[in-house]
């Protein structure tokens, strides 16, 4: 059987409702601080409330940037760029062993993944049956109850757990995670 060539595929993650309320919730607080920059009957000097509003707005683009992403699987592994535009570190392919897919409702996600959007973390590794095969490959789990990933988790559901060589493992929530998990599986048969 022939090595495939390497795969160029464009992903997405998207923000699902809680990262859409922590980023309206953000904004929100800093039109709050507009109007009460504006209004005579506060204490508040108007460019100090100018300035503490916009403080306010860049963090919540910081965080929409966190959760709405673009990445790339190509021959040197998986790349996340922020906002679609700002490049991180790639995931190296050297470092994958295997790619699965896994499940993580909403009533589990932050107790399993930690808060929306951290680029990396202890995750609980859960139970084998949150897990499905990817092209044949065998469904592996860390053995500790935590494991140490890097990770661009923006909404529950179902997600790509990539599973590394050492001690680090990956874990990505695309907009299609089948293709996204096909496209790292060719990518790691490529290298072989």
């Amino acid at each position: 059987m022939s090595r495939p060539d390497p795969p160029f595929y464009v992903g997405r993650t998207r923000p699902g409702v809680l990262g859409w309320t922590r980023v309206g919730l953000t904004a929100a607080m800093s039109v709050i601080m507009l109007v009460l920059g504006r209004s005579a009957s506060t204490t508040i000097p108007p460019l100090l409330a100018v300035l503490i509003a916009a403080v306010i707005a860049l963090m919540a683009l910081w965080s929409w940037s966190r959760l709405w992403t673009r990445f790339i699987v190509d021959e040197h592994g998986v790349t996340v760029s922020r906002g679609g535009f700002w490049p991180q570190r790639p995931w190296p392919l050297a470092d994958f062993r295997t790619v699965q897919l896994r499940e993580i409702p909403s009533s589990s996600l932050g107790v399993t993944v930690g808060p929306l959007g951290r680029p990396a973390g202890r995750v609980m590794v859960g139970e084998p049956g949150e897990r499905r095969v990817v092209a044949g490959r065998p469904v592996r789990t860390p053995e500790d109850v935590q494991a140490r990933y890097r990770m661009q988790v923006s909404a529950p559901g179902t997600m790509v757990e990539i599973i590394g060589r050492g001690q680090t493992h990956y874990l990505l929530s695309p907009v299609d995670p089948e293709r996204t998990a096909l496209a790292i599986d060719q990518a790691i048969r490529a290298r072989r």
